[in-house]
């Protein structure tokens, strides 16, 4: 139950208010951070403020200076952010400390200075679909891909470092990203890069010079598997698959062919196949630092928190799907610590924000990818088959042979009458 599981919280710390070991600080920890999936974090603090009285002199001590004041206010300064009802709850309970005499001279009884108001970070803005489109930026022609890679991680993970638990929890919970800052600009972004490619590709007038431009994002991609940044990765070979990308087939011709190699590993990597397996297998052998593709540790959280139920009885709170969802959050948490291996020039970040801060429409993108090569007419779609230079003809020889093979041969030409 949840009292018992708080008094168990209790039982992890010893005379002197120290966590006795590993095992006990990850348990009040975990329940500190994953409380609200199962109860209000107002009535968690409520059972923390009826628990009080009823221990004794030494456990106060120890649970008011440790559990409840340093551990979770000072841990999880986020969950009384904006939530009155909750700081009340804990104002109450720092007055029925007073009225003891206990803790007194404690900086931990003014809960304003422990409860700070820190807006979150915007490193990368959404756009409004009634924004006025801008000009695709010719940054890309002053940047090497690694360069690219390399600012691009940095967005990324700077829009990753601001998503918290509660973001995570709020997403689970309500399985969408709406009304979610933080997580709905790391999907704007997402969204953002491969529409980007899309239009950097497109922007091009020639073949040739689209052709090249598909090489530079490849060398792109490359990088960004380099430095183990799959959720970028992603949206780079999103982009570089798209239809409106695909269809381009007088581009793709003219592919070397170690790019179209890279571009099949870089798929088969990503693929959704088998659960992503090989992004899966790729990702867990990858150390340090990383970015994960956000969206398929997104299902995981959600496909735990539907499999397994709340409560296992009545009142017995389920600890095993907790901890599931714990280590899961934990280790995306964990990745807010490392160091990027690289650095970002402040004027390249804002142009290339600039350039992600496009607007299109998928038919406006599919009309751009028609208007630089267009649907060829002069094929019938019966004959779209047998047209194997993709060039819109079909020799007379070969028309011949195929006339051949239908039952009403009424299109041979007669070569032996005259005047037909």
């Amino acid at each position: 139950s949840l009292d018992e599981l708080i008094q168990r919280c209790l039982n992890c710390f010893d005379s002197e208010g120290k966590l006795s070991s590993p095992k006990g600080s990850q348990l009040v920890h975990m329940t500190l951070m994953m409380h609200s999936w199962v109860v209000p974090s107002q009535m968690f603090a409520h059972k923390l403020l009826t628990l009080y009285p009823q221990l004794s002199h030494s456990s106060k001590h120890t649970f008011l200076s440790r559990c409840a004041a340093r551990q979770w206010i000072s841990q999880f300064p986020a969950v009384f952010e904006a939530n009155t009802l909750l700081e009340q709850t804990i104002e109450d309970l720092w007055a029925l400390v007073r009225s003891e005499g206990e803790e007194t001279n404690s900086p931990f009884t003014d809960t304003s200075c422990l409860l700070p108001r820190s807006p979150h970070v915007n490193v990368y803005r959404a756009p409004s679909p009634s924004m006025k489109k801008r000009k695709v930026s010719l940054i890309f022609d002053h940047m090497e891909p690694d360069e690219m890679a390399e600012h691009l991680s940095y967005l990324e993970f700077k829009n990753f470092c601001s998503i918290s638990f509660l973001d995570y929890r709020s997403y689970v919970v309500q399985g969408s990203v709406r009304e979610n800052p933080a997580l709905e600009r790391s999907v704007m972004m997402c969204n953002g890069v491969s529409q980007w490619v899309q239009l950097m590709i497109l922007s091009r007038h020639t073949a040739q010079q689209r052709a090249q431009v598909f090489t530079k994002f490849i060398h792109v991609a490359q990088k960004l598997r380099a430095l183990q940044n799959f959720n970028t990765l992603m949206a780079v070979t999103g982009g570089l698959c798209h239809s409106s990308i695909s269809r381009l087939k007088d581009t793709f011709n003219l592919l070397p062919p170690d790019i179209t190699k890279a571009l099949s590993e870089l798929t088969e990597l990503l693929s959704s196949h088998s659960n992503y397996i090989n992004y899966r297998r790729v990702y867990n052998e990858c150390g340090g630092f990383k970015v994960p593709i956000l969206g398929v540790h997104l299902k995981d959280l959600i496909s735990l928190n539907e499999a397994l139920p709340d409560y296992i009885s009545e009142d017995k709170i389920n600890l095993s799907k907790l901890q599931h969802l714990y280590s899961n959050i934990s280790d995306l948490l964990a990745i807010h610590s490392c160091t990027p291996p690289f650095e970002a020039n402040k004027d390249l970040l804002h142009l290339l924000t600039l350039s992600l801060d496009l607007y299109y429409t998928e038919d406006e993108i599919y009309e751009l990818s028609y208007t630089k090569e267009p649907k060829n007419p002069k094929i019938q779609s019966i004959m779209k088959n047998y047209d194997q230079s993709q060039d819109g003809y079909i020799s007379l020889q070969d028309f011949e042979e195929i006339a051949a093979n239908f039952p009403f041969s009424f299109c041979i030409r007669k070569t032996d009458s005259c005047g037909e």
